[in-house]
């Protein structure tokens, strides 16, 4: 799972946890649908919701980081971002993560109050599983509508390029309980060619599902922008340390310099061509982003 320091290698360089897209969709350890991917598309997202929701949010980063944020304002890829985290991991990520918060606001493709571990292939289109969605949506989970046209979707995938590889010896249609076994060696068996046309038919098939649940998943993509709160669980009662979104389109407000860089901006008004606020506390900075937040609700 990635850590909130993930978030400050985020715009610097690919994370190290970035794979070609035909080793991702195939790796399926955990039991059933749990590890199969959803992609978090922003060509597939403004098809099925053309209309955005625009939030402020934050980013943190290094100076490098900084300068390829710069970069990516405007446009279709995704950055990580949060509206809460346990306030003292943000002040350890300022301390380590070069010193800046950047205020953000962008379009929120999903927004959700826990970890998404989401993870980029080496395109830059990022995907999360179901496991993350049946935590944070219960509509999702493995006796839902959505999670049997998934399963029912991969074994139609699975017959159609399974059968051809090993003609002589049948193919019956996978059970859900060993459809990720199946899955996987369908992965092994198929040269190059076969796996992207694998991937393209997952991907369309993907989209045609999340098309006919639309409903459903935008609440559970979007909804926690409304209350922008993290709540303990009702039986742990434990609390998640922060949040994540995912946004993209975005528009940088303001770098915010925490204290331990703060002394070597004095008197300036921008970095990079980007307005600047320095802090002398970077506990004070932790209560001017939580201000920012509930006054946003």
């Amino acid at each position: 799972m990635k850590t909130f320091r993930g978030y400050l290698r985020e715009a610097k360089t690919n994370p190290a946890w970035t794979q070609s897209l035909s080793t991702m969709l195939f790796d399926l350890p955990r039991k059933e649908l749990t590890d199969a991917k959803i992609p978090i598309s922003p060509s597939i997202f403004s098809r099925i919701w053309p209309e955005a929701i625009r939030s402020t949010a934050f980013h943190a980063t290094d100076q490098d980081g900084l300068k390829k944020l710069k970069g990516l304002q405007g446009g279709k890829r995704t950055v990580s971002a949060f509206y809460n985290a346990n306030m003292g991991i943000v002040i350890d990520g300022i301390k380590t993560g070069g010193g800046y918060i950047v205020e953000i606001e962008g379009d929120v493709l999903i927004a959700m109050p826990d970890d998404l571990s989401s993870q980029p292939d080496k395109s830059g289109r990022r995907w999360t599983d179901m496991g993350t969605m049946e935590r944070v949506g219960k509509a999702l989970g493995p006796n839902s509508k959505f999670y049997n046209d998934l399963y029912e979707m991969m074994c139609d995938v699975f017959m159609k390029y399974k059968e051809p590889i090993i003609k002589s010896m049948g193919v019956q249609k996978p059970q859900i309980s060993s459809i990720n076994r199946e899955w996987e060696m369908l992965g092994e068996d198929a040269d190059g060619k076969t796996k992207s046309l694998i991937i393209k038919d997952y991907i369309d098939g993907m989209e045609k599902i999340m098309k006919k649940h639309s409903g459903t998943l935008r609440k559970v993509f979007t909804d926690y922008v409304k209350s922008r709160e993290l709540k303990s669980d009702p039986d742990s009662g434990e609390k998640a340390a922060w949040d994540e979104l995912l946004v993209n389109k975005f528009k940088i407000k303001k770098v915010h310099v925490g204290e331990e860089y703060a002394p070597d901006f004095e008197g300036d008004k921008d970095i990079h061509g980007l307005p600047i606020q320095t802090w002398d506390s970077n506990n004070d900075l932790a209560k001017h982003i939580s201000s920012i937040v509930k006054k946003k609700r």
